[in-house]
């Protein structure tokens, strides 16, 4: 959303990323609406498009070419997407419950989240959702071996199709069977008698007989008859979920959701639905997505109609619809009513078709804001980014930080026992010690609650870093202007993040300060008890292992997600990284006999490191091939994309000798990437590295490695 734009007044939640609510997404994106929140709540951050699945398993597409990321989608729109699944909804109070963390409210709420499959019993796997079928597949295709037998459930174009792109996948070493009640029943006699002679002439064996029973490796058949199977897939009809009619919005008999022409619900004109979870009253069609891609456009129009207070326009499904079934192996059918056609063009058609489609949600237009009107001589572009980073990437740079430091007046107190310069400092009070830090920064996510847990396991690693128990905490929030339950809501969320983190950590939230200002954003005050021996930075000796807890690449990897330039699915083990505790790893430090810690942070892996080292008087050669990195990072360096604080972090890089690869190395310049909640960095004896190693691991953190050794004077860096 562009900075200019008024304050938000009203909430728009999207349950799901389905065809219908691209297409509202991109029509948000090219004409905003002024005062309104989007909030894209969806199970899958990549939305498959199913039209073009029996070609991605055939062979024919890439994972991405059939998938419609959300993140860069959502961020054109100005929509916030949170990665979620709905178990509920308050109609009367307005709100989306997803789980255990906090409801979304709504004063408008469109529904597209795809049905759920029939009752299929225990055995096999449901093609729908796709998202779920695609891992099946995957592990399929890696280990089926001459003799698997193949067998699905279903005779529609959708069950068709798969077959028939499973035989042209795997070949003839494998054995593919197909059972339904009757073959394509919704298309004339001449498609059924081109795809049936396509099944028979690649050896698929069809059986027309209704399922009445699986078991595992066998199905049962109404004639008494039985199949045997090693891979089951049912391609059949869909269900409705069950907190749709639970929530109290009008159904038909099936649990899908009563829609009017207008595609808003019968009984709360507040909520659309469309797709295969709605229900249109008088003009019942079968469950398709060629009817959620023509219900995008009107969806898009009556939304914005609702929420201006303007009378609706009607929709008017088509009654006969072409479809266009794919064989396989570089072919199709058509068919429209008794229209039918075959041949390599018509797969070329159907491609062209499902290509443009896809194009329009992933050839997007600029996301960033025009530059600040200023004369060319007067531009500084680092200054006027539009997309500067949140989080840790906000931090202000270590080399002015300094400086300032440098200018402040000297302080000399007693109490004072550790002060600037580590983690957290330590005071003489009463009988024990006191720990204290502060930290914040303004948002990287669009998740508020997220958000607030995010900070609150950030702002505790200084006290876990210096191997102390943290006690209690105090926050500062700012809270951007919008209508004043969306701002309480807001704060809410924000907060709560917070709290149930700290509540997991046995800290309370004993006061702080709210605000209102430009943008969200969260600071914490964390006291602690001191637990010796302290983990000062200091304490660093020679033949030390360095063993870091968590991966890097939070800074780039989030810095190239605000520009759409990573896929959203790279993302989410950044978000589960920065949402995990350090409390773990300081229990396993402890007890692998660490001496000396910090926390990697705002300044990177070598920001933080040469820290230790300046402290200790000592040096270090680090590992380039140990470095643990999230999967992307040196990929979003290596194509120009960076945190705006990479620049200042990597005068760091400048005191070490880089050994066996160029110093502009994207592995060397990873370590001046800036972490938000990142891992912990520990001294250990050389003794005790692997133990240590083995622990981290079994306690949950999968990144662990030995990144180090500490010598006595040189700073290495070595490929």
């Amino acid at each position: 959303m562009k900075s200019n734009s008024p304050p938000p007044v009203r909430d728009l939640v999207l349950i799901g990323g389905g065809h219908s609510h691209v297409q509202v997404l991109k029509s948000l994106g090219m004409t905003p609406m002024d005062g309104v929140r989007v909030t894209v709540i969806a199970r899958e951050v990549h939305t498959p498009y199913s039209g073009m699945l029996p070609g991605y398993v055939a062979g024919h597409y890439q994972w991405s070419d059939i998938h419609i990321d959300l993140g860069p989608l959502c961020r054109f729109a100005g929509a916030r997407l949170i990665t979620g699944e709905v178990s509920r909804l308050d109609l009367d109070a307005k709100l989306v419950h997803c789980g255990d963390r906090p409801p979304f409210r709504y004063d408008f709420l469109s529904i597209n989240s795809g049905a759920v499959p029939e009752e299929i019993g225990e055995d096999g796997v449901a093609v729908k959702p796709i998202g779920r079928f695609l891992p099946a597949w995957h592990e399929l295709q890696a280990s089926a071996e001459p003799g698997t037998k193949i067998l699905f459930i279903g005779g529609g174009a959708g069950g068709v199709e798969l077959a028939l792109a499973v035989r042209q996948a795997l070949g003839p070493k494998v054995t593919v069977g197909l059972i339904a009640a009757s073959l394509l029943p919704s298309h004339s006699n001449s498609v059924r008698r081109r795809l049936a002679a396509q099944l028979a002439r690649v050896d698929i064996e069809v059986v027309e007989a209704d399922v009445v029973g699986s078991a595992p490796g066998r199905v049962n058949l109404a004639d008494g008859s039985s199949r045997s199977w090693d891979h089951l897939y049912w391609v059949t009809g869909v269900a409705a979920p069950l907190w749709l009619a639970e929530s109290g919005l009008a159904t038909d008999p099936k649990g899908f959701v009563k829609v009017d022409a207008t595609l808003r619900s019968v009984s709360h004109p507040e909520v659309f639905a469309v797709g295969d979870v709605a229900h249109l009253v008088d003009q019942e069609r079968p469950k398709s997505g060629v009817f959620a891609v023509r219900s995008g456009p009107p969806l898009s129009i009556n939304v914005r109609r609702a929420i201006f207070g303007l009378g609706l326009k009607r929709f008017k499904a088509q009654s006969r619809f072409l479809s266009l079934i794919g064989t396989g192996d570089g072919s199709a059918v058509a068919s429209r009513s008794a229209f039918t056609a075959e041949g390599r063009w018509v797969w070329r058609w159907k491609e062209w078709i499902d290509r443009r489609f896809m194009a329009q949600f992933t050839n997007l237009p600029s996301m960033r804001d025009e530059a600040a009107a200023l004369p060319a001589s007067l531009a500084d572009t680092t200054v006027f980014d539009p997309m500067r980073c949140g989080g840790c990437g906000a931090k202000f740079g270590a080399d002015p930080l300094r400086r300032v430091l440098d200018r402040l007046p000297t302080q000399d107190f007693a109490d004072v026992m550790q002060g600037i310069g580590d983690d957290a400092a330590v005071l003489r009070s009463g009988s024990a010690p006191l720990v204290l830090t502060t930290d914040g920064f303004r948002s990287l996510v669009d998740d508020p609650y997220l958000f607030g847990r995010i900070t609150a396991h950030h702002s505790l690693n200084d006290i876990f870093a210096m191997g102390a128990q943290p006690t209690s905490a105090m926050a500062l929030a700012t809270v951007p202007l919008m209508a004043e339950n969306m701002m309480e809501d807001e704060l809410y969320q924000l907060l709560r993040g917070t709290v149930d983190v700290l509540n997991e950590e046995g800290v309370p939230l004993v006061g702080g300060h709210s605000s209102e200002g430009p943008e969200l954003s969260l600071g914490l005050a964390v006291t602690g008890n001191l637990v010796e021996p302290l983990l000062a930075k200091k304490a660093l000796c020679v033949g030390d292992h360095l063993i870091l807890t968590k991966a890097l690449g939070v800074g780039v990897l989030m810095a190239a997600n605000m520009r759409g330039a990573v896929p959203s699915h790279l993302v989410q083990p950044v978000l589960d990284g920065m949402d995990q505790s350090n409390r773990s790893a300081l229990e396993v430090f402890r007890a692998h006999d660490v001496h000396a810690a910090t926390d990697i942070t705002g300044f990177g892996l070598a920001g933080h490191l040469s820290e230790m080292l300046r402290a200790s008087g000592l040096g270090a050669e680090l590992r380039l091939e140990r470095i643990p990195e999230y999967p992307g990072a040196i990929d979003s360096l290596t194509g120009g994309v960076a945190s705006v604080l990479q620049g200042n972090n990597e005068r760091a890089l400048g005191d070490f000798e880089v050994l066996g690869c160029a110093p502009n190395d994207p592995r060397v310049r990873l370590l001046a990437d800036p972490q938000t909640s990142g891992g912990l960095l520990g001294a250990v004896p050389a003794r005790r590295v692997a133990d240590c190693l083995a622990a981290l691991v079994e306690a949950g953190y999968p990144y662990s490695r030995d990144v180090a050794v500490v010598t006595e004077d040189a700073w290495h860096i070595v490929a």
